[in-house]
């Protein structure tokens, strides 16, 4: 399918962790996935509002990126022990090497882009993401979604475009690539 490379490790990986820029279609793209496998379905930034009691922009702005990425680490140690899920990481995840440790042992990373003009119409229309210096622009879209690629393209098994396909086509895409990944 176009859009979609398979990379990364042999180890069988029983949880799902997906990756990626905001905008990039983690969480809903992550919930029909959980929906096709008959997995249950996390989303660290859900999981950081329960705990915190607070929307995500509020925590940042009020208690800066220390407690921000302290939160998102106990998250992550919370999660990472089970198995047969699907984790939706949040759009700002940078891998501290301690969660990823965790999230690595039983995880099957997969990567989700699109180029910065889809990212930016996607998280242009949303006033609910964290975004620490205002509204990205284009250019500031584009390097950021380098670095992540950077950052996640040697731990990821799968990297997926959900530019070039709908969130269904996505879901199947992984779910089928998955499955092939385990029987291998």
């Amino acid at each position: 399918m176009e859009g979609a490379i398979l990379t990364g490790s042999t180890d069988k990986k029983s949880n799902i962790i997906l990756v990626g820029f905001m905008g990039s279609g983690k969480t809903v793209i992550g919930r029909n996935l959980a929906r096709l496998l008959d997995y249950s379905f996390a989303d660290t930034d859900d999981a950081i509002r329960e705990v915190t009691g607070m929307d995500l922009d509020r925590l940042y702005h009020k208690c800066g990126e220390i407690r921000f990425r302290s939160e998102e680490k106990l998250v992550i140690s919370k999660l990472a022990p089970k198995q047969h899920q699907v984790i939706a990481c949040g759009g700002s995840f940078i891998p501290a090497a301690d969660s990823m440790e965790l999230l690595e042992a039983d995880g099957y990373f997969v990567l989700l882009t699109a180029d910065a003009p889809t990212i930016h119409s996607r998280i242009t229309r949303k006033s609910n993401r964290v975004l620490p210096y205002g509204k990205p622009s284009l250019a500031d879209i584009s390097a950021m979604l380098e670095e992540r690629r950077r950052c996640f393209a040697g731990i990821s098994q799968l990297c997926i475009d959900t530019g070039k396909m709908s969130v269904d086509e996505a879901a199947e895409h992984i779910a089928n690539s998955y499955r092939a990944y385990l029987e291998s």
